[in-house]
């Protein structure tokens, strides 16, 4: 059974919606939304194709990220393969691969491309790293929250990718990894017998095309799937409540920091003692929502 995720992600005009309407409707309330349209102000809209980067970046070398399930408590920092920047765009065209390209900081390497866009009036609070996702078909971002808590724009220039949304309340039924931002639920193939908690959780999906950015708010846990090989870019804004701001700062400091000292000293045990920690919190929370105080389901294999 597949996890409950029909209900669509709104689509707006983003190219009319005035920010009193946005801030209404979206950004202060903090509920998802499609702005479709709203990057076509700029010239990356129609000139940022894959072969305009593969003619002005094509010799760049780039690091390659893989799906590694033996890492899925880990943020991923040590690339599984390096590249040309040309070769791989060729390769995510002509074959599928798991290998993905994100947080690319592409600006870096060609900062003239800064003004090929702008931060759209509709926020404000720009947080102005922006970065680039480049992934081939069928490849998969595990389900995660953004470490800094911000709000997110993921805008797709090419491509169309699936994005599949749950609100941070639901984070204890999904899961959660202590001192981390993952989760060890396969959202495609959930397995209700060892993850009771998903028999509780809702979300939301939406289809990004061309032009489409989506709001994603802070904390909202996300999943990824590349439907076509594509690229999109990322620009964010501070966290609208001081609630979600002092949690991504302990998020980047005191979690971060707890989580690597102990994944140094004991890497398995602490992953194991993590899933049995969250198991227990999602277990009470269960009960809450029952009522009752039963015995524990079946736990999650080690």
């Amino acid at each position: 059974m597949a996890l409950d995720v029909q209900t669509p992600v709104p689509v707006v005009d983003g190219s009319t919606m005035t920010r009193e309407e946005f801030y209404a409707q979206y950004y202060r309330p903090q509920k998802p939304v499609v702005l479709r349209g709203l990057w076509k102000q700029y010239p990356a809209y129609s000139k940022w194709t894959m072969d305009f980067f593969k003619k002005t970046m094509g010799n760049i070398e780039v690091g390659l990220f893989g799906n590694r399930p033996e890492d899925i408590s880990k943020t991923l920092q040590v690339p599984n393969a390096k590249m040309r920047f040309d070769e791989y765009l060729n390769l995510i065209e002509r074959e599928p691969t798991d290998l993905r390209l994100f947080l690319f900081p592409v600006f870096k390497y060609k900062p003239e491309l800064l003004k090929d866009f702008g931060y759209p009036s509709i926020a404000g609070g720009y947080i102005k790293i922006p970065f680039m996702f480049f992934g081939p078909p069928k490849s998969i971002v595990r389900m995660h929250q953004d470490i800094d808590m911000s709000n997110v724009f993921l805008t797709q220039f090419h491509g169309r990718k699936r994005v599949i949304l749950f609100a941070p309340d639901q984070s204890t039924l999904l899961y959660r990894l202590p001192f981390n931002v993952h989760s060890t639920v396969d959202v495609d193939h959930p397995d209700y017998d060892a993850y009771p908690g998903l028999n509780y959780v809702k979300g939301q999906s939406a289809v990004l095309e061309h032009g489409d950015t989506l709001f994603m708010p802070s904390g909202y846990w996300h999943h990824i799937e590349y439907l076509e090989g594509g690229f999109g870019l990322s620009v964010r804004t501070m966290a609208y409540s001081w609630q979600m701001k002092l949690r991504g700062v302990y998020n980047l400091t005191v979690q971060r920091t707890t989580d690597n000292i102990m994944r140094k000293m004991n890497d398995e045990k602490w992953f194991i003692y993590k899933k049995k920690l969250a198991y227990e919190r999602a277990e009470k929370a269960i009960q809450k929502l029952d009522g009752t105080s039963s015995m524990p389901r079946a736990t999650v294999g080690s």
